[in-house]
């Protein structure tokens, strides 16, 4: 069942980008890139616009300001603050205010540029839950270019693979007179990919780190000796 919904998604996907400019693979991956690195401008400034609003609601504790990473100020918010900044006497707690707002308009800015380029390509496919990578790609190959299910692993089986999805990802897919690519972006998740794998790796590497120290413990430790045996 899983498997006859991702391939009817990715059927629509493809019925709704025929009108679309056939890019080829180079400018597909040029694209996702730029994406990738917009996307990832607009983590980083989202993580600092955090930063900026905590000082806020430090110096105002009284006005519930407040800020959602993925879908910025709301209307209401940045009214707020513009009120703020015209009553505020104080230079250094004006220049702060002003630094969201500015930031604000940042991210906004670059939200805008990654979705001009994300409307140039063909349009990705949204993970749902339970959904693997390989799944997507193989129904995509399968469903879209009619590729029999073993070619379709083996041109799988040459591209790197993300390992763990989240909801709201971008599965953006290409298959062109033999050639097949398929890359990931945040889409529509708060959750960006790169971040996602750094941290997953982090833990394994701890988890690796640690089991090797007790290993390295138990190899340690003395071994019983005949008077130990008998005790």
């Amino acid at each position: 069942m899983k498997n006859i919904t991702i391939a009817l998604l990715l059927l629509l996907a493809a019925v709704g980008c025929q009108n679309k400019t056939e890019i080829s693979y180079e400018d597909f991956v040029r694209s996702v890139n730029k994406i990738n690195e917009g996307q990832k401008e607009v983590y980083e400034k989202s993580q600092e616009m955090t930063k900026l609003i905590r000082e806020v609601q430090r110096k105002y504790p009284n006005e519930k300001i407040t800020f959602d990473t993925s879908l910025g100020l709301s209307p209401d918010q940045e009214k707020k603050l513009l009120e703020l900044v015209q009553k505020e006497q104080d230079v250094s707690s004006r220049g702060l205010l002003q630094k969201i707002l500015d930031s604000e308009k940042e991210i906004d800015g670059l939200k805008k540029q990654v979705q001009e380029i994300q409307d140039k390509l063909p349009t990705p496919h949204v993970v749902k839950k339970g959904e693997t990578h390989r799944d997507i790609a193989l129904s995509y190959l399968e469903t879209v270019h009619k590729i029999d299910k073993e070619k379709a692993k083996e041109l799988v089986d040459r591209v790197a693979l993300v390992d763990e999805m989240e909801v709201g990802y971008y599965t953006w897919l290409y298959y062109n007179d033999g050639v097949f690519g398929t890359f990931v972006t945040q889409g529509e998740s708060k959750v960006n990919p790169n971040k996602l794998r750094y941290s997953m790796r982090k833990r394994q590497l701890e988890k690796a780190r640690e089991e090797g120290r007790q290993e390295g413990m138990q190899q340690a430790a003395p071994a019983p000796t005949a008077t130990d045996s008998i005790k």
